[in-house]
């Protein structure tokens, strides 16, 4: 007996922070008891067993080696965690001398995806092969989306292979894919994007292919091979590259070999024949230095109907009536800018879809120069306290290839134009005691015209534009913005509930300093922040900002001389060039919006009532920022405003009616907070009694968003008369139900209208849309799978119908 104990003993370790078996430097065996046999050629650990083998470890609760073939076997709860992810099993077969393993009931877990296998094999460090298994991009929601494979190979930062693919929504069969690859990598690959399929009443459906290509660090392209059922095949090429971090250039593209179309035909039967049409967006931008930029966009078809028939490719790429190259450039100094813009336009108002219109007047080009205030006095002395002059010019050639048939009073307009604009300004800070202040600016505004293909005499045109200014400001504050940490043993459990709720809502008084996390899937942070020993609570203040200004708009002096022809041609707003070519005490006369709603400046009184409530909020500490905590730790937002202004003509005739003499009124009001938004804009005119009115609502609930939006324009040429309305319900956490409509109130017709339907699952992987459109030019239906690659933005889609672009 005395001798089977010594053996015993002579065989047990007990666990000591001391490894158990070492092998070499790069092998060491932990456990809470171990054993040799066979002269010490086979160890076995028994409990807690940790091996570390090169840049591997290991962990389980029974192993055993043989130092013949050196091959380890790891039984219960084991776990393998590598320089890339963490591996788990029921059971471990590890090589020592080559790193390959077979792990029986296997799951990976790494940054980029999950993976569930009857059996993983390692085949080398950046090497796997599975089988009967399943992967997933989303983390902890392998229920949400994923692919059964009988065979998955796997490189490790590059891509996933899988044959025999089964896809499975929510646990259910839905598509069988003989073959597909998958990339699980951060850096750009080429590849196969996911199909889009949609369908549109005449036309049939239509099947796009998106292939990505990665060309380099810098660039990549996405083309698009895409089958329409009637039209017949083309497709779309999108080109991107960045030459720095401020310099880049895009191109978007679709070409189409039309069966359809043919110029002036509208029906939607085949021409019997075919019809090349493209549409192409270029744009770049170039930041050569800090001082010096450009920027050149170009929008081009080959013929208009171009985007008549494709609106959801061209609608948020036309952003007027005119299509063409355009192009600015800025040199930017301490005291002066120059500035350089032409453009070169096609006008898109044209019968003739094929043809370009000549008589459309280009900008080519426009040169501006201008410079900062520099001040002439700072003093304390009353009425001399601050005065600063500067000025602005621009140089301006007008081109009209073809002449115009437009005429005034017989003649035909002049198109072709060399002007010469500049406006030297005066301002002068009278007077500022508490809440008091008198200032006053002087403008001396000049256009001077020259006529090269005419010969006529020229034309120049110049006023004096003063505006004297009474304040009397008045601010209020409520409250102090800091931040607060509460040790969570004093906060009741209500408020904890109260808190949970908000955090739910994205309304949550609890700052995190952490960076957000980022990963696909991830569990709410909310319940981690409650386990610490200290929240911190932010407290905001508020100002309210109220403003009485009384304004004196007067013209001093005005003149014109030179060109009668164009004095005439320019008394309508439809014979200028742009809106500098009015004359200054008759502009608001005129019908263009941004004339008609100015105060006239011509002996004026304008009282102006101006509120606004802007919040103060603290940042999140940095102590890596020296003085930050003191000097910039705050953030300032405007969250409401309410603005009146009246103007009052002081040079109106004595025996004219009241209505005469008062100009318009103009209402400015909105709010902006975490869940709504509304934005009120009211113009008045007493005299003609007409109206320009528009109002903005959004407005989130729970499980319901609703978006409404009116413009009415009452003047007879505006003709404005539209209403858009939408609203997303969410009966469930899962389904989302939308609709946008767009109403022409005045033609008593529909615009657009859209109804949708969102699938998307609890974990925020992916969202399923189904959408069908309606609108002036055609009907279409269309579904679309959207999914999220770690955009911080994508959790906004299933709350807000309207943050995401609709097809």
């Amino acid at each position: 007996m005395v001798l089977i104990i010594f053996w015993a003993n002579s065989n047990l370790y007990c666990a000591t922070d001391k490894p158990q078996l070492t092998l070499g430097d790069k092998v060491n065996v932990y456990s809470d008891k171990a054993y040799r046999k066979n002269n010490g050629r086979y160890f076995e650990a028994v409990g807690n067993v940790v091996i570390i083998s090169q840049s591997d470890t290991i962990y389980g609760e029974l192993a055993s080696l043989d130092q013949d073939s050196m091959l380890v076997k790891v039984e219960g709860n084991v776990r393998v965690i590598t320089k890339d992810m963490t591996l788990y099993g029921s059971h471990l077969e590890y090589n020592i001398a080559t790193g390959g393993a077979i792990i029986k009931n296997a799951r990976i877990l790494a940054m980029d995806f999950n993976l569930v296998a009857n059996e993983l094999i390692r085949l080398s460090e950046s090497q796997y092969l599975a089988r009967e298994a399943e992967f997933t991009t989303c983390r902890d929601c392998a229920e949400s989306w994923s692919v059964f494979g009988k065979e998955i190979r796997i490189r490790v930062g590059e891509y996933v292979s899988i044959k025999h693919g089964l896809a499975k929504i929510k646990g259910v069969d839905v598509l069988y894919i003989p073959y597909i690859v998958l990339p699980i990598q951060t850096e750009r690959k080429t590849g196969l994007l996911f199909p889009e399929i949609s369908s549109r009443l005449g036309e049939g459906l239509a099947f796009e292919q998106p292939i990505f290509v990665a060309i380099d660090k810098s660039k990549d392209a996405t083309l698009s091979p895409t089958f329409w059922a009637t039209r017949g095949y083309g497709g779309d090429i999108e080109y991107r590259q960045r030459f720095s971090d401020l310099s880049w250039f895009s191109m978007n593209s679709r070409i189409i070999n039309d069966s359809i179309y043919s110029p002036g035909k509208s029906s939607i039967n085949p021409s019997g024949d075919q019809f090349f049409r493209y549409f192409t967006e270029m744009e770049t931008h170039q930041q050569f230095t800090s001082n010096f930029g450009s920027h050149v966009r170009y929008t081009g078809s080959r013929d208009l109907d171009m985007i008549r028939d494709n609106p959801t490719f061209t609608d948020d790429k036309i952003l007027s009536s005119d299509m063409g190259l355009s192009g600015f450039a800025d040199w930017r100094q301490n005291y002066f800018s120059m500035g350089v813009n032409a453009d070169y336009l096609r006008n898109q108002l044209s019968s003739e879809p094929m043809e370009f219109d000549r008589s459309y007047v280009q900008t080519l080009p426009r040169v501006s120069l201008s410079s900062v205030p520099f001040t002439l006095i700072q003093s304390d002395t009353p009425f001399f306290q601050h005065m600063a002059m500067g000025f602005e010019s621009s140089i301006t050639r007008f081109d009209q290839v073809k002449t115009n048939e437009v005429v005034t009073d017989g003649q035909l307009n002049l198109r072709n134009a060399n002007r010469l604009s500049i406006q030297p300004y005066l301002m002068w800070q009278m007077l500022t005691m508490g809440p008091v202040s008198l200032s006053t600016r002087y403008t001396y505004d000049q256009q001077s015209y020259q006529f090269p293909d005419s010969a006529n005499s020229g034309f120049v045109k110049n006023a004096g534009l003063m505006r004297t200014e009474v304040g009397f400001t008045m601010d209020k504050i409520f409250g102090l913005a800091f931040e607060e940490k509460i040790p969570i043993k004093y906060i009741p459990e209500k408020e904890l509930k109260a808190i949970r709720e908000k955090k739910e809502h994205g309304l949550s008084p609890i700052k995190s300093s952490e960076k957000s996390n980022r990963l696909i899937g991830q569990v709410d942070t909310f319940e981690s922040e409650l386990t610490r020993e200290n929240i911190v609570q932010v407290k905001n203040s508020y100002r309210h900002s109220q403003e009485f200004k009384l304004l004196h708009h007067y013209i001093p002096s005005q003149n014109e001389y030179g060109n009668k022809q164009f004095r005439s041609q320019i008394n309508d707003y439809q014979g200028w060039f742009d809106y500098e070519d009015s004359i200054r005490s008759e502009e608001f006369k005129f019908g263009a919006n941004t004339t008609r709603t100015i105060v006239p400046p011509e002996n004026t009184l304008e009282l102006q009532w101006n509120n606004t409530l802007i919040r103060k909020r603290p940042k999140i500490f940095n102590y890596l920022v020296d003085d930050k905590y003191l000097r910039d730790n705050f953030t300032y937002s405007r969250i409401g405003w309410f603005n009146l202004s009246q103007g009052y003509l002081l040079n109106a005739d004595e025996l004219a009616d009241s209505r005469q003499k008062l100009t318009r009124f103009m209402l400015q009001t909105g709010y902006m907070a975490d869940s709504w938004i509304i934005n009120l804009q009211e113009y008045y005119f007493h005299y003609e009694k007409e109206n320009i009115f528009s109002i903005n609502f959004n407005r989130g609930f729970e499980y319901l968003r609703i978006l409404a939006a009116y413009n009415y324009n009452s003047f007879g040429e505006s003709n404005l008369h539209t209403i858009s309305t939408g609203a997303q319900v969410r009966p469930t956490d899962t389904l989302g139900f939308s609709i946008m409509k767009d109403m022409d109130l005045e033609a008593k017709e529909e615009i657009r209208t859209i109804y949708a339907l969102d699938i998307m699952p609890h974990n925020n992987c992916w969202i399923l849309n189904l959408n069908y459109r309606k609108s002036l030019v055609g009907d279409r239906y269309a579904f679309n799978i959207l999914f999220n690659f770690g955009d911080d933005n994508f959790a906004k889609y299933r709350t807000n119908y309207f943050a995401i672009k609709r097809q």
